[in-house]
């Protein structure tokens, strides 16, 4: 699992009553996704290196590279980058350094399968986490703000796509190159309704199905 969100609501799932004490702690806390890729985003001769991921009591099986609540400090730099056409050179290794880590810590931990769980919205970090991605998935809520996110999502998703493959020729001299992955879309997963008789309440249906016949008609087409 990959923490990409500032909320950080994936790491606190994990930690619980740890979460605090986690960030505080001198050794643990520059274990998280900003300060191990921070070598490359302050130009640091030092290359990125795998951390210690942390392994929820539950399941052993199970890896964390926690987030941090000052990720979105790597923003402007990250879309300077993305944007640059590597007219500045210093800023190519910036897209793939987030990819390097998971790599390394896939490495580390013989990882099969990797969940990067983004914030919800349109940023370059966000874009840049999606290119790294071989299917994605979309969660939903049964209400109007849902459908417009997907209106919005099937303009933007294209372009990212469409960005990603003509500019993949830049970022192969990179120390950190972005990986070919394919960006396919895996499906919807609709949350937050309540149940009756084993069903989605009557007020949730009409919202379901109105997302459903959006993404099958329009979302996925695009």
């Amino acid at each position: 699992l990959v923490d990409g969100d500032p909320q950080c609501n994936l790491t606190g799932m994990v930690l619980g009553d740890e979460f605090d004490d986690y960030y505080t702690n001198e050794e643990t806390k520059n274990n998280n996704i900003k300060d191990a890729v921070k070598v490359a985003f302050e130009g640091k001769p030092r290359p990125i290196q795998s951390i210690e991921c942390i392994s929820p009591k539950e399941n052993d099986k199970l890896f964390l590279i926690p987030g941090h609540m000052d990720f979105s400090e790597y923003e402007p730099s990250l879309s300077l980058a993305l944007n640059s056409n590597n007219a500045i050179t210093t800023l190519q290794n910036l897209p793939g350094s987030f990819y390097e880590l998971i790599k390394l810590c896939c490495e580390r931990y013989s990882i099969d399968y990797v969940l990067i769980d983004m914030n919800p919205g349109l940023s370059a970090i966000n874009q840049t986490f999606f290119m790294y991605s071989d299917v994605f998935l979309v969660p939903t809520n049964p209400d109007p703000f849902s459908i417009m996110a997907l209106k919005t999502l099937s303009k933007v998703l294209p372009r990212w796509k469409k960005w990603s493959i003509q500019s993949s020729e830049l970022f192969e001299e990179a120390s950190y190159p972005m990986p070919k992955a394919k960006m396919r879309f895996a499906g919807e997963i609709i949350q937050r309704f309540n149940l009756r008789n084993g069903k989605a309440a009557k007020p949730y249906q009409g919202k379901m199905e109105e997302i459903q016949d959006y993404i099958e008609n329009i979302f996925v087409p695009e």
